[in-house]
């Protein structure tokens, strides 16, 4: 159950901006693109160590790491969106699906809302666009 927890936690990540320290104290800053959890392997995109070198990938050996610390939280949270969406729009509580894994919404199973938009069309696909925006834009203003 907790290797699930690690996977749910570091899916979450990917595409994201990280920091990882090693047990010989090199730091690298970088986008996580990939992971393993068994063997325990991190990619790194766009890399850069603490020696100020830039590196287009690194592949860091899990055994060798000390930290990974993510410096700014998602903006886009599934359950949450699903509990307005549900609210705004009057759904049914198993309407607006989350699959925490994913980072994903599926409303009245045709409609996808993810942290890179909605996808879907018609006037319902519409109105859920609409909520979606002003849901990213109090979320970025911090309210």
């Amino acid at each position: 159950m907790s290797s699930r927890r690690v996977a749910t936690e570091l899916n979450s990540l990917l595409d994201k901006a990280i920091v990882v320290r090693l047990i010989n104290n090199k730091i690298y800053y970088g986008t996580l693109s990939s992971y393993e959890l068994s063997p325990f392997i991190l990619t790194l995109t766009n890399a850069k160590d603490n020696d100020n070198n830039t590196y287009y990938k690194v592949i860091l050996n899990g055994n060798s790491i000390t930290e990974i610390l993510v410096k700014s939280s998602p903006i886009f949270d599934p359950k949450e969106f699903a509990d307005l969406v549900t609210k705004e729009l009057n759904l049914r509580a198993g309407d607006a699906k989350v699959y925490e894994e994913a980072g994903v919404v599926v409303i009245l199973d045709r409609i996808k809302v993810s942290e890179n938009g909605v996808e879907g069309s018609g006037p319902l696909a519409q109105r859920i666009y609409d909520l979606y925006n002003d849901y990213i834009n109090k979320k970025k203003k911090g309210s």
